[in-house]
């Protein structure tokens, strides 16, 4: 696992390439100066109108994104298209997002002191804004994954943005005492529930995807053993109707690191037209954890 140093380096070697939301995104880092701030850069966002985006920079406390309006070029934008449907999507309900231009209502470039005197406005309300929150947590990038807050806490939800590295980190907020699991679901005893973790991106025998509300999973499959497996699913869900599924998706942040993320409680339509999809509905957005 990287170390924050590593972590901090490689965020910025990342965007080392495009030289407005370098300059922007260092200076802000730099001049913010503070390791208990924890930012992101190039975060996978669903808006609250359901659209989808990619922010430059997030701060999780903060509930934060900034967008530098520096236009990718043509490349870029499909390079992006490509890689999003891997990536970690956080839900930005409640987010608020900026942006800071680079250009002039004329559509000339501004100046590097008028974008560096913008940057240091942001920078400021920032600090200021850290002193107002009553239960700022600060950034401790050891146990920034680690399910013992959310335990402590008792609950996930979707709003909380839950985000783990492994599958047993997940099992222990419901209660898994072993250590070691490589299956892609896990039976909650004594319930009639279980832990998902789903790629919801073409991979193997699925091509598996999260509607843009959230509210929908379609498990799709695309040769045989998927459809197989669709029938064998079909069957128990036939003996089990009230099984629920809490679904930690699997993904990967902007640095190509594994996460699995919250996204939900679903349950499996009982009809389904096409034979080779199963269908599931949300029915919750958190979920008490079990110890």
């Amino acid at each position: 696992m990287p170390t924050k140093t590593d972590y901090i380096l490689r965020s910025l070697q990342k965007i080392r390439n495009k030289k407005w939301e370098f300059f922007i995104i260092s200076r802000i880092i730099h001049a913010l100066d503070d390791d208990e701030i924890e930012f992101v850069t190039q975060q996978y966002v669903r808006k609250n109108d359901g659209a989808y985006a990619l922010t430059d920079l997030y701060f999780p406390q903060f509930d934060l994104h900034l967008e530098i309006d520096e236009p990718p070029h043509e490349k870029e934008i499909q390079k992006q298209k490509d890689t999003l449907r891997t990536r970690d999507l956080v839900l930005a309900t409640g987010h608020t997002i900026e942006r800071l231009k680079t250009l002039k209502e004329d559509g000339t470039l501004k100046s590097l002191p008028e974008v560096r005197k913008e940057v240091d406005a942001f920078v400021d309300k920032m600090r200021i804004q850290k002193t107002m929150i009553s239960d700022f947590l600060p950034w401790n990038f050891e146990t920034r994954y680690s399910p013992e807050p959310v335990i402590e806490r008792g609950f996930v939800k979707i709003a909380d943005n839950v985000v783990f590295r492994t599958q047993i980190d997940a099992m222990r907020c419901f209660g898994f005492k072993g250590n070691g699991w490589q299956k892609g679901a896990w039976k909650i005893p004594d319930s009639d529930c279980y832990l998902w973790f789903p790629r919801l991106f073409e991979h193997g025998m699925w091509q598996n995807e999260l509607s843009e509300d959230g509210k929908v999973i379609h498990e799709r499959a695309i040769n045989s053993d998927g459809r197989a497996s669709i029938a064998k699913q079909r069957r128990d869900i036939s003996e089990y109707p009230n099984r629920k599924a809490i679904v930690f998706a699997k993904a990967k942040d902007a640095l190509g690191y594994s996460l699995l993320r919250y996204v939900g409680t679903f349950q499996p339509r009982m009809t389904e037209t096409h034979p080779d999809v199963i269908s599931f509905d949300r029915i919750k957005t958190c979920e008490k954890v079990r110890i």
